[in-house]
Parts: C-alpha cells; sequence; structure tokens
C-alpha cells in the first residue's frame, strides 16, 4: 500500500520560472501560517498545484503565463513551503483542512467568490473545493487533471514508461537501487521523476525545460503520504458524489497527456456546464509545450 501511494508522488513533477514580482502575503488557518503569493491584475484566479508535496514555486511559471491577462493567488499548500506545520499527522494534513486553506485566502482578499484552475492532483483538489464550497467558485478549470479519483494512476504510469528510452528507464533503474533509496530518499525520488519526465511529453526536448531545474527541496513526500493516508481512510472519490457545483468548467488536456483521455472524458460527463477541450501535440505540461494554446483557452474561458 505504501509504494501505490508513493506512485503519485513520483511521477508527477513541475516546472516554473523564479523571481517574479507578486505580492507575498499570508493568512492564519487552523492555526498555521498559510502563505500564498499574488501575481498579476485582474480577475482573481486560484492556483492549485499538483504533487501532492509540490513547491508552489514550480507553478510560478503558470502563473507567469496567466497574469497577462488575469490576476493569478498561488499558495504554499499545506505541508509545503512556509506553510509546513511543525509536525506533520493526521491532525495537521488532509484535503478539508487543506480547503479550509483556500476558504481562509479568499475570506482575507475579500472575494466573494473566484474562479479555480487545478493542474494535475491539483485538479482533483479543485474539484473537491469546488465540491464543499460551491458558492465560492465561480468557475473551475481542470488542466491536466488526474481527474475525480485516482482509478487512472496505473495507466499513467503505464504510458509514461512506454515513452522513456532505454537510457531512461537505466537512469530511473540506477537510482530505484534500494541502497540508494535508503541513503537519501528525497534525491533518489527526485532522479526518478527526472528520468521518467520524457514520458509526459509530446516534444521529449522541452521535458528540459521541467527535469533541469528540478531539485529535491521541490517536493515534500512526507506530506503527501499523509495526503493519500486521508483519502484512502476517507474512500475520497468524486466520482460517486453528486456534484454540487454548477458553475462553467473548462476541461483543457493535452490529447498526448499519459492520462489518457478517460479522465477528461468522465470529467466532462460529471459537470452539467462543462467544456473539454483538447491540445494537439501535446502532453501533461501544457503550458510548457503549448503557452499560446493554453493561454487563449483559459483566456476565452474566464472572459465569458
Amino acid at each position: 500500500m505504501k509504494s501505490a501511494r508513493l506512485l503519485p508522488l513520483i511521477i508527477l513533477g513541475f516546472f516554473a520560472f523564479l523571481n517574479l514580482p507578486g505580492q507575498d502575503l499570508r493568512v492564519s488557518s487552523h492555526g498555521l501560517d498559510i502563505h500564498y503569493r499574488v501575481i498579476g491584475q485582474g480577475a482573481p484566479l486560484l492556483i492549485v498545484g499538483g504533487g501532492p508535496g509540490d513547491s508552489a514555486e514550480r507553478y510560478l511559471g503558470l502563473c507567469e503565463l496567466l497574469a497577462k491577462n488575469v490576476r493569478c493567488i498561488l499558495v504554499e499548500q499545506r505541508g509545503t513551503g512556509r506553510s509546513r506545520p511543525a509536525v506533520l499527522d493526521a491532525s495537521t494534513i488532509s484535503v478539508a483542512l487543506t480547503l479550509d486553506d483556500f476558504e481562509a485566502v479568499r475570506c482575507q482578499l475579500g472575494l466573494k467568490q473566484w474562479s479555480v484552475l487545478g493542474f494535475s492532483y491539483g485538479g482533483f483538489l479543485a474539484s473537491a473545493y469546488a465540491q464543499s464550497f460551491p458558492a465560492s467558485v465561480s468557475s473551475l478549470v481542470l488542466l491536466g487533471s488526474v481527474g475525480l479519483n485516482f482509478d487512472g494512476f496505473p495507466q499513467f504510469r503505464d504510458n509514461v514508461a512506454s515513452r522513456m528510452s532505454a537510457e531512461d528507464r537505466e537512469r530511473a533503474e540506477y537510482w530505484g537501487d534500494p541502497a540508494r533509496m535508503k541513503a537519501d530518499p528525497k534525491q533518489a525520488v527526485t532522479e526518478i521523476i527526472r528520468a521518467r519526465m520524457p514520458g509526459y511529453f509530446f516534444d521529449r526536448g522541452k521535458s528540459l525545460l521541467v527535469s533541469q531545474p528540478m531539485k529535491a527541496s521541490d517536493f515534500d513526500f512526507a506530506m503527501g503520504e499523509w495526503i493519500f493516508k486521508d483519502i484512502e481512510a476517507r474512500g475520497l472519490d468524486l466520482a460517486k458524489m453528486e456534484t454540487t457545483f454548477a458553475g462553467p468548467v473548462l476541461v483543457l488536456h493535452g490529447r498526448q497527456d499519459p492520462t489518457g483521455e478517460s479522465a477528461p472524458l468522465s470529467l466532462a460527463r460529471h459537470y452539467r456546464n462543462c467544456k473539454l477541450v483538447f491540445i494537439e501535440q501535446c502532453g501533461h505540461y501544457s503550458w510548457v509545450e503549448q503557452p499560446e494554446k493554453v493561454l487563449a483557452a483559459v483566456s476565452e474561458f474566464l472572459a465569458h
């Protein structure tokens, strides 16, 4: 079971530009300071990153792209970065607490509603937020979302593996050696993610934009473990719930995303007011491979 929970952490990784301008803020939520950054001007858009356990800094590149037209609010999710409690356990790390953190940020900013964009695991989290707080969400953008549950991870893993070269597999096996995993597990898993990264892309060359700047501090695997324990304990499957969110939804998905087409098609059936857009010649990191298309689709959707 532990290896199954680690799988999403090993196969997800993200890209960003550093040192961008933005207002650095924090809010108290359930006794923890939640840090967040506001980048750009215009209508508010909450950016929900993936992982779980990714550093928010890995989404600054996405914010830089979208902030041309909207005001991006990028939260350092509970358990990551500066929003890390002294102790990680079931009392400090959970999906419900994370959703409350988003609400605390919204209230501090004085927003009645905001649009929400969730990427990968963040797509699941964004859907959970819209389910729990539908009145707070004006519209929902699900970018390369894993979907309403995690049933598709085995397919995701196989699709990524099928695109890896012999050198990629050799590197992943090298760092997956038990002795190396024991000696420095954070670095070893980070190197496995780096080795697998070409499998996330349509254009293998563009995977370097993600893999080269990657570092072990970009991921908090302990936080991710507690999130998956929480999801497992609660049996949290949004596909089994009747949706409470009736606002507009954009499902934006790379045609060659290793998640396949089952997740976006399921999302399109789940939401009653949904637009499904596939981006051609595009894998999981759509804003890296096809930034103009992502910007155009998101901007057009949010403008209506």
